[in-house]
Formats: C-alpha cells, sequence, structure tokens
C-alpha cells in the first residue's frame, strides 16, 4: 500500500500526542511537520506531498477558518475535522469549511485509522478520474458544481437556472447537465417542454448501481445539448430521498460533466444541503423586493454561522425595472454581497418561452438577459 502522509493540527498537546500515538505505529502512515500558521502548514504540505489534515475544531482559535483556507488552496487533499461533541452545528460548519469527515473524540483507532484511509481513497480516486482533453496532455478536472438558490418561491430561480445551464453550452461548448433537486415540485423537465421517462426518484430505487454510465442512461436530452435529471414525477415519493443519495449523483455527474446545474427548492433542508455543500459557485436569486432581500439575508446569515466560504455565494438580481423603488446599490448594501449579474424583467417574453417550452437564451440571443448571461460565463470562463 502507497504510504499516506498526514499532518496533524491540535493545540492540545495531549491530545496531539494521543493521535501520534496511534498513527506512528502504522506501517502505511506518514506524519508531517506540526506547522503552527496556515502560511507553515502550506509549505509542509508541498513539501512533504501531505494527503490528509487532521484539524481541531478550535486549532489556533478557530478550526474551522484553518479548514476553508486549506480546503480553498488544496482541493485536492483531505481534510479531518476533530471534535469533542457531534452535534449537528459542528457537522454543518465542518462540511460548508470543505471537511471532508468529522471524527469524535476520544479516538477510537480503528474508526480514525478507517476515516483517514477512506478520505484518501476517495481523493485518490476522484484524481485518477481526471481525464485527458483535445488530445494535449492536460488534464481536466472534475466538473464544477453550481446551484441556484432561494428561499423564497417565485423568484424565477428555475428560469435563471436553465438558462444559465444553456448559455454554458452556447458559450463554453462543453458538457452540461441540469438536476432538478425540487423534489417535490421541479418544473425544469416542464420548462423545457420535455416529457421525461425517468425521474430522480428511478436512480434513488437502483443507487447501489450508480455509476456514470448507470446515471447516463436516466437523463433527457434537450435539443440544445443540455441534459437534465428531472425531479419526481411523484411528489408523494421525495420522502424516499436522503442527502447521501443527493451526493452520490451529484459526484457521479462531476466525472462526466464539465458543468453540473442544480436547481434547489425553495426551502432548505438536509436532505438537499450536499447541493450548497458541494457548490463551486452558489448563486442566490434574489428580487429588488423587501419580503425577497429579508428571505435572503436570513439565508447568508445562516452560511455565515454555519462557517460557509462567503467566496463562493454570488447574487443574481432578478427582474429589475428602472421603476424599482429599490435598487441595485440598495441591494448589495442591504445585504452586504456585491451582485454578480442582474437580469431585467421582461414580463412578456419570459412567460412566453417557458409557456413554449424554449429556452429563452436561445429565442432572444440579442436581448439583455442573454447578453448579461453571456458577459459573466465569459468573464468567470476567463478566470
Amino acid at each position: 500500500m502507497e504510504k499516506i502522509s498526514v499532518m496533524i493540527l491540535e493545540d492540545s498537546i495531549e491530545e496531539k500526542e494521543k493521535l501520534q500515538a496511534v498513527l506512528s505505529n502504522i506501517e502505511y502512515i506518514n506524519l508531517a511537520r506540526e506547522p503552527k500558521t496556515l502560511s507553515m502548514a502550506m509549505s509542509i504540505i508541498d513539501a512533504e506531498s501531505v494527503n490528509v489534515i487532521l484539524v481541531s475544531e478550535d486549532f489556533d482559535g478557530d478550526g474551522f477558518s484553518m479548514v476553508e483556507g486549506l480546503t480553498h488552496e488544496y482541493p485536492d487533499r483531505g481534510v479531518i475535522v476533530l471534535t469533542d461533541e457531534l452535534k449537528e452545528d459542528t457537522v454543518h460548519k465542518a462540511l460548508f469549511s470543505g471537511a471532508k469527515d468529522v471524527i469524535l473524540r476520544p479516538y477510537e483507532p480503528s474508526k480514525l485509522l478507517d476515516s483517514i484511509y477512506k478520505v484518501n481513497d476517495s481523493l485518490t480516486k476522484s484524481v485518477k478520474k481526471e481525464k485527458v482533453v483535445h488530445g494535449k496532455n492536460s488534464l481536466a478536472k472534475i466538473g464544477q458544481v453550481f446551484t441556484f438558490f432561494s428561499t423564497k418561491g417565485g423568484v424565477g430561480k428555475t428560469f435563471v437556472s436553465l438558462n444559465f445551464a444553456v448559455s454554458l453550452i452556447r458559450e463554453t461548448k462543453k458538457k452540461v447537465v441540469l438536476v432538478d433537486f425540487d423534489l417535490g415540485y421541479g418544473s425544469g423537465a416542464l420548462a423545457l417542454n420535455l416529457t421525461p421517462r425517468y425521474s430522480i426518484i428511478d436512480v434513488v430505487n437502483d443507487i447501489r448501481n450508480i455509476d456514470a454510465d448507470f446515471l447516463e442512461s436516466y437523463l433527457t436530452v434537450h435539443n440544445t445539448g443540455l441534459k437534465i435529471l428531472p425531479a419526481n414525477l411523484d411528489p408523494n415519493r421525495a420522502e424516499m430521498i436522503s442527502a447521501e443519495h443527493l451526493m452520490l449523483i451529484i459526484k457521479t455527474l462531476q466525472s462526466s460533466y464539465d458543468y453540473v446545474v442544480v436547481d434547489m427548492p425553495s426551502s432548505y433542508s438536509e436532505v438537499v444541503k450536499p447541493a450548497i455543500s458541494y457548490a463551486d459557485k452558489l448563486f442566490m436569486v434574489v428580487l429588488p423586493e423587501i419580503s425577497s432581500i429579508r428571505s435572503t439575508k436570513s439565508s447568508l446569515v445562516y452560511l455565515n454561522e454555519m462557517n460557509y466560504p462567503k467566496s463562493k455565494i454570488h447574487l443574481v438580481l432578478n427582474k429589475r425595472s428602472r421603476k424599482d423603488d429599490i435598487k441595485s446599490k440598495d441591494v448589495e448594501k442591504t445585504l452586504d454581497q456585491s451582485i454578480s449579474f442582474i437580469l431585467d424583467a421582461d414580463h412578456r417574453k419570459v412567460p412566453y418561452t417557458l409557456n413554449q417550452g424554449i429556452p429563452y437564451v436561445e429565442r432572444y440571443t440579442r436581448s439583455a438577459i442573454s447578453k448579461e448571461m453571456k458577459k459573466f460565463i465569459l468573464k468567470m470562463s476567463k478566470n
């Protein structure tokens, strides 16, 4: 077995010695040097090719900030959070910071070693799935996840997400899949005038066989080249779906698509949490209205409390009009967040395209909405 290089970030000398006592006797584990700061940790990670990092939740006063910094700089390394109490709040903070697992103290050696092995094995497999593109030796990493979310209904989230997905195909010429996680009331397929044979519940019923080829057979194809995994055809079966199911679906799609666009329900629940945790970009759709801004503010406060990286959050101001009392600068000031792109209100053409099942960006390519999406996507692609 190839050796796993492990770094320990733990302030308590007693706890650190316990970890060292367990890990130093394992033949396939190498213990890296101990850093005192994030910059020192990065130097050691590079110099000693560290694979897995164990971080105490209270390391250097705030272990979760350390986790966020490490996972941002080294997305291909595994971080495990160490905690004295396995509370829901701790798990949320760990996952939102980018950690792969949470281990409870006092440690059971078998569980600790199992976590280290599984985290490293999972990351190793992800690296192997990187593929050679365009006949060159450059590697394409696993697909990015773009999640569209709002806790208020009627903001146009589905319209924005599906047109963003189609615009991604138009501007990047890459593979894009749209996943409808509005499990009970998703309308993504309907908005594209598709009659799907399968939905997400069919995948869940056979989840034990999941792989890229298996999942591909359950997708519905639109004439734009967009693939879609529709929400349930029967809303009553939504309770059969778990967060683990959705996590597996996202990770599997990432292995074969450049972009995975997720349309979320208008509420947050544990079941759909993976769509936020695994998002590379979280697009919060908001209207220039008091109720929508308040709802978005509450969501941002919650994400901040859960230590969700602010760098991942992108505001989308939808249905903007010159007649609005609330201007874009007012929205930015209230939410303390800059707006990534603004979509103007189009009360005639938007309903028409949704009713006809035609992507707006395909039908009205020269409109302000289409141009704004194109501008953002091209800028994002360059970065």
